[in-house]
């Protein structure tokens, strides 16, 4: 029995020796594993950052390359995103040659864009981010350099901010206080100071009305459009005490400006169907391309006094789940701008106020620029 008992002492200190000197081998191999599957995992870390740089910078850089055609500000723009966004615990240093303008087109709704580098009328900018070895920002230091047989790694994402083709219903309040001046208050009981004698709704509009005011503005707006560098189509919609689609969605400009024109030759008298308007600008959109982006512009220089079962602010709402964005644009110091304001957010759009005929040329330029950028890559 003493026999069998020492054997299996014997046995056991074995069984211990060889366990030690398994943990002793494998120990450095599970260390090896950890540091590998940790360089992995910070790899891919660093990556999700340069793509979400590179959005950020693309999309700050191309909006403001949109609204001011200046690379250099959309270089200052997308540097100050970028500096949000470190990569590796690092700030990326943007370079000049790191963006590239160009033209992204597509055929259908369904395709993705193609992105050509160009300098002439470019609807694009294309922001590079690197960190490799070769460039300003360097290279990214592994947490356990040498488990790969190197140090450091090297990463690069790219995207790509277009102005795509955009549908726009200008839709413009034709009610009585139109009629009158930017700086003078309207009343139902009287007629406009600057009226020539004998006036009366259903003449020519008086002359400083709010009205030729908005008909020198959107020349201003058209004109703008002319100029982009991406192909926007555009329906006028009026509404008063009710609404209309003066002119189809269309790329031929001249239309919209004779549309305006029959009103400032016969000007009508009305009240204000805010919520009517906006309907009619989503009608109009849907006679436009299948693959633009849809807007709605509207424009109010006082508040809502028809339709009162019509809210706007759930009329933007709806429009924006089905992707039309509403910009609201207040005229004179009449206007709610706190109802065009929620207008406005409801509709995923954003509010402008002028008070007179130079401010709302310049709040529709800026519109024209503005409308709209997206990512395409």
């Amino acid at each position: 029995m003493s026999t069998v008992f020492k054997h299996y002492r014997i046995a056991r200190r074995d069984r211990r020796g060889a366990i030690t000197t398994l943990v002793a081998i494998m120990l450095p191999m599970l260390v090896i594993l950890a540091a590998f599957a940790m360089n992995l995992a910070y790899m891919e870390l660093t990556r999700t950052q340069a793509v979400i740089a590179a959005d950020a910078a693309a999309r700050a850089g191309g909006r403001t390359f949109a609204l001011t055609g200046s690379l250099s500000s959309a270089r200052v723009n997308a540097q100050q995103a970028a500096n949000r966004n470190l990569i590796g615990g690092k700030v990326l240093q943007l370079q000049n040659t790191d963006f590239i303008t160009g033209i992204s087109t597509r055929k259908t709704a369904g395709e993705r864009f193609n992105f050509q580098p160009s300098n002439k009328n470019p609807n694009s900018l294309k922001v590079v981010i690197e960190r490799k070895s070769s460039s300003l920002n360097g290279g990214i230091s592994h947490l356990f350099p040498n488990v790969f047989g190197t140090s450091s790694f090297e990463i690069s994402s790219e995207a790509v901010s277009t102005r795509v083709d955009v549908d726009i219903a200008f839709v413009v309040d034709r009610s009585g206080s139109m009629a009158f001046a930017a700086d003078e208050v309207s009343t139902p009981l009287n007629l406009p100071v600057n009226a020539p004698p004998g006036w009366f709704f259903g003449k020519p509009a008086p002359p400083k009305s709010r009205w030729l005011d908005l008909e020198k503005a959107a020349q201003t707006f058209l004109t703008e459009l002319s100029n982009s560098p991406v192909n926007e189509h555009v329906s006028l919609v009026t509404y008063g005490t009710g609404s209309s689609i003066d002119r189809p969605m269309s790329g031929n400009y001249n239309s919209i400006k004779s549309g305006l024109a029959f009103y400032t030759n016969s000007f009508p008298q009305g009240k204000t169907n805010i919520g009517d308007g906006l309907s009619a600008g989503a009608l109009s959109l849907t006679s436009g391309r299948q693959f633009a982006s849809k807007v709605i512009v509207l424009m109010t220089d006082g508040r809502r006094t028809h339709g009162l079962g019509q809210d706007p602010d759930i009329v933007a709402q709806n429009l924006a789940k089905q992707g039309i964005i509403t910009f609201t644009v207040t005229f004179s110091n009449e206007a709610g701008q706190t109802e065009m304001k929620s207008v406005a957010s409801k509709g995923m759009g954003k509010h402008f106020h002028a008070v007179d005929a130079s401010s709302l040329a310049a709040v529709f330029e800026t519109i024209a620029r503005t409308i709209p950028t997206v990512l395409t890559q």
